[in-house]
């Protein structure tokens, strides 16, 4: 069964569908990228805003679910590169996955900086490699499809995906999580790092730079668009879907999505 098909009616969002009956070009790509990436935002408030009054301990399982994103995204984010013609993107794009895994300093590593944001809030190391296995399987299953497809369909899924949608979604996460009582009660302990990285400027800026560098690799590589185009809904089916389990496990009883 594919994921979209295990997805529930409930939460499949009202999506712009990658399906085009004549040929893409930039304009209608965009165009298509853009209602999405709104439809993303909009479904991301709805649900993030169920972090301002959830319980200390299901709070603490929801941040630590989150883990297991930032540790496949980076060896996707290699293997795509491997399949990267030499030019502007490969070049941006190798220099974030150098950011992701601290510039040579294991410390620093962005996996390692989210670790220590979960010990602050009280998270037990032995508990932190405990990942839903339904996720497992999307993630997985990303992986196996970028190492299958042609490398558009991998910018789309994690070019995009990773940077474009990520900064949405952990934006809105930030917004709603730093309210909640027991983060603003513990706010001088915690460590914030992770957050001042991916929230801030700087993230903000990753997103720029790589909408422009998939520009350029549009114009040198049209012909790439339809497959450039199913990646991106590839990546946002799951990553909405990857979401929506995390708040099925730690608040089963609580609707977030309408």
């Amino acid at each position: 069964m594919s994921l979209e098909n295990s997805m529930s009616p409930l939460t499949t969002p009202a999506f712009p569908v990658a399906t085009h009956n004549g040929e893409w070009d930039r304009e209608s790509f965009w165009t298509f990228a853009d209602a999405a990436k709104e439809a993303t935002e909009a479904l991301a408030a709805q649900k993030m805003k169920a972090l301002e009054s959830m319980p200390v301990e299901a709070l603490r399982e929801f941040c630590t679910q989150y883990r297991f994103f930032t540790i496949e995204y980076i060896s996707d984010l290699a293997l795509l590169l491997a399949k990267l013609p030499f030019g502007g993107l490969r070049s941006l794009l190798s220099q974030i996955l150098a950011e992701e895994l601290g510039e040579g300093d294991a410390s620093r590593a962005h996996p390692a900086i989210y670790d220590r944001l979960l010990a602050s809030i009280g998270v037990p190391e032995e508990r932190i490699d405990r990942g839903l296995p339904e996720n497992g399987r999307i993630l997985g299953a990303l992986t196996k499809e970028l190492w299958q497809r042609d490398a558009a369909f991998g910018v789309g899924l994690r070019g995009m995906g990773g940077e474009c949608l990520c900064q949405t979604y952990l934006s809105v996460m930030f917004d709603h999580l730093r309210v909640h009582p027991y983060m603003r009660e513990n706010e001088a302990r915690i460590d914030w790092e992770f957050w001042t990285i991916h929230t801030g400027e700087e993230d903000i800026v990753h997103g720029e730079l790589t909408r422009a560098a998939i520009d350029r690799y549009i114009q040198d590589e049209p012909g790439a668009l339809p497959d450039l185009a199913q990646g991106y809904e590839r990546s946002i089916t799951a990553w909405n879907r990857f979401w929506q389990n995390i708040f099925d496990a730690v608040a089963p009883t609580r609707s977030v999505v309408s």
